[in-house]
């Protein structure tokens, strides 16, 4: 779950092997929102697929009050006469507590799941219990569990509900090392486990966050680790930090960057190559232009795709092709 601090304006219904390195320019066209979708396809012949590479399907259906089946096939039904299809979906796992409501889901041929433990369930981590849960989930789904995570850190968020004070509504101190404790935990079992790593990373606006994530990061990972950080609302100086030092690192980026005051979040999606991109709604959370206030599902993400293609003033193609050969590279799907 990535919900940004872009998110708050809105309703809570609307969260590879290439070396490619940050661009340092920053397009004037950067800071515009970006809300076209792509065209019908001029020809039926070829189409265009995409992954929404984190969503969290169990709370969509249960905001949209639907069934996945339902869902899919109004999807499809859309997506006749577009140039593009939705092949997979990666739906995530964030706490023991939910595990067996997203498992339900890997039922379906085009879902896949990340199992782990969010930042902000840290407190839910039993060392021995957790960990050997995931190795069960892995050992039972072999073909379908493709990443451990989401982990990470969040201290955007107050998780002490003693303190009132707004200047320390920010994650305080002991919360903090846990969710530092327990992201290292995750990391050692990714590389366990050969699987890719989620990562959340949401600071609170004064760096802590996003300097711990990336000493831990440097610290714990492997150089050539499979990392999808996920759901991307950081600075341009994190973005490049660990774009460099992890070749085979990926940038999630949502609906946020079609925000009228994502603008910081386009200039991050404007620096980064867009073989460094993979395409997520986060859903149910953020939902993209014209769609704000309404539940986000991977649907979506065409808007996300067209966005990404308006700021780095290349064609839609482009971006479905690249994101998808990204996905591939980190997940195997």
């Amino acid at each position: 779950v990535g919900r940004s601090r872009f998110a708050s304006s809105s309703s809570s219904s609307s969260s590879s092997s290439s070396s490619s390195s940050m661009t340092s320019r920053i397009s004037p066209n950067a800071a515009t929102t970006a809300t076209e979708t792509p065209s019908t396809s001029p020809s039926p012949r070829h189409k265009y697929g995409y992954v929404d590479t984190h969503a969290h399907l169990e709370m969509i259906f249960e905001k949209l009050d639907s069934k996945y089946e339902e869902w899919i096939e109004t999807v499809r039904a859309k997506e006749q006469e577009k140039m593009y299809t939705l092949d997979s979906v990666i739906t995530i796992g964030c706490k023991p507590q939910n595990w067996r409501t997203v498992e339900d889901y890997l039922q379906f041929p085009e879902v896949y799941g990340a199992f782990g433990v969010h930042p902000l369930n840290a407190s839910v981590w039993e060392e021995h219990a957790t960990i050997d849960g995931l190795k069960e989930m892995h050992r039972k789904y072999p073909t379908k569990m493709k990443a451990i995570g989401e982990c990470g850190l969040d201290y955007f968020v107050r998780q002490d509900p003693n303190v009132v004070d707004a200047k320390e509504r920010a994650c305080p101190l002991n919360c903090r090392k846990q969710q530092q404790f327990v992201f290292k935990e995750q990391i050692l079992l990714a590389k366990e486990l050969q699987l890719p790593l989620v990562v959340h990373a949401r600071d609170s606006g004064s760096g802590d966050a996003e300097s711990d994530c990336l000493d831990i990061m440097r610290e714990h990972c492997d150089k050539e680790q499979n990392i999808h950080v996920h759901c991307f609302t950081g600075t341009t100086a994190f973005a490049k930090a660990l774009l460099d030092s992890f070749p085979n690192l990926k940038l999630g980026f949502t609906g946020v960057c079609t925000f009228k005051n994502g603008a910081n979040v386009r200039e991050v999606v404007k620096a980064t190559d867009v073989d460094r991109i993979v395409l997520e709604t986060d859903g149910p959370f953020m939902a993209p232009t014209p769609f704000r206030g309404q539940t986000c599902h991977p649907g979506m993400v065409p808007r996300i795709a067209a966005a990404v293609a308006r700021v780095h003033d290349v064609p839609v193609e482009r971006v479905f092709d690249a994101c998808r050969a990204n996905t591939r590279r980190v997940y195997g799907i």
